[in-house]
């Protein structure tokens, strides 16, 4: 089975979706196999790759009781009826290598489902948490193939299906954006996800007690932080003095504005501080950060798209391939981009190419 990688914050809008999507087309188109699983509720991945019109015909109708997004399996199971099925879907500009499964309100069911004392303590009901594995499993046996990497979207929050996902996570990434609630998120985290690991440690001992010899749970339950991902930030050039002016000094490279700079360095701060330090677990020969990442831990930073993200998500194409499509400026006139715009959307496809080559070399 491929890695398993969520991408999470408890915060909103810190671009998870466009990340996820972004992301798995880019190593899609470097050879890799990937799997996008929407494992939230408002199901933003599944209309961005799809389309709005397509994503509803997947939901369930007269034909299809239980539509082809993952209710499809989630259902059946819940209700132990047997018959899981799982659904692949491919979007039409996304990469051909990336599959999807799409997601459903449904979920909420299946959170609803999950009981922490009942099910996960008593450790009676550790099945009912790793059912992405089990998903995942079924996914690469109707492909024929193992995907190298399935990511993960995920809602913002420490619900139940964030906490299934991390136990059945091997790694999982944190984007952040430029404003105090990053920050702090970041420390929620750090208190968080030890938390997760404790409450499965304690049903895993109790399930141990009663089956010795059944070791098919002892894997689960140990992501590891494989790096944040700056996002949303703006840029500018710095302004040479008239000096280097006269002394015919080339215009500067561009860097990130002061605002933004103290936020990335914050959050720098907060990961060193309130994250990495709560990853550890010796008595348990447990280490929750990755080898080799960078001594900020930083694997990429994307820029503020602008105009970018809206036309991505209206013609349902990742924002590096924009080129290849004319603007849509009002959802009914198309126009060419200008230069500058171009130049943005080949800068969007490097950054996400360094992302992408990040997690090929950290998430080993």
């Amino acid at each position: 089975m491929g890695k398993v990688i969520a991408l999470f914050n408890n915060k909103g809008g810190v671009g998870k979706t466009n990340l996820c999507w972004n992301v798995a087309d880019t190593l899609g188109r470097m050879g890799k196999r990937v799997l996008i699983i929407d494992f939230d509720p408002q199901c933003n991945l599944s209309i961005a790759m799809l389309g709005e019109e397509v994503f509803v015909n997947q939901l369930p109708n007269n034909n299809l009781p239980y539509g082809t997004t993952l209710r499809a399996y989630l259902q059946r199971f819940l209700q132990n009826i047997g018959g899981q099925e799982i659904f692949l879907h491919k979007g039409v500009h996304t990469h051909e290598n990336v599959d999807l499964i799409a997601g459903d309100f449904w979920l909420n069911v299946y959170a609803d489902s999950l009981n922490v004392g009942a099910d996960l303590l008593s450790g009676t009901g550790l099945s009912k948490y790793l059912v992405l594995k089990n998903m995942v499993k079924q996914a690469e046996s109707k492909a024929g193939y193992i995907f190298d990497f399935i990511l993960i979207d995920l809602p913002p929050s420490f619900g139940a299906l964030v906490r299934a996902t991390f136990y059945s996570s091997d790694y999982f990434i944190v984007p952040c954006t430029s404003d105090n609630f990053s920050v702090y998120c970041v420390g929620l985290i750090g208190q968080m996800i030890p938390s997760f690991r404790r409450d499965w440690i304690t049903g895993l001992t109790r399930f141990k007690e009663s089956n010795p010899r059944y070791d098919e749970f002892d894997d689960f339950g140990k992501p590891v932080f494989a790096g944040w991902i700056f996002n949303g930030f703006d840029t500018a050039k710095k302004r040479r003095t008239r000096e280097e002016i006269d002394a015919g000094v080339p215009p500067k490279e561009k860097e990130l504005i002061q605002a933004d700079k103290t936020f990335q360095d914050r959050i720098t701060e907060s990961i060193n501080v309130d994250l990495i330090p709560k990853m550890s677990d010796p008595k348990n020969g447990y280490n929750g950060v990755a080898e080799n990442l960078p001594e900020s831990y930083q694997i990429g930073g994307i820029e503020d798209a602008n105009v970018l993200i809206q036309n991505s998500l209206w013609q349902n194409v990742p924002m590096g391939q924009l080129k290849d499509h004319k603007q849509l400026k009002n959802l009914q006139d198309r126009g060419n981009w200008i230069w500058n715009q171009k130049a943005q959307i080949d800068l969007l496809d490097s950054k996400f190419k360094e992302i992408a080559r990040e997690i090929i070399r950290v998430c080993v």
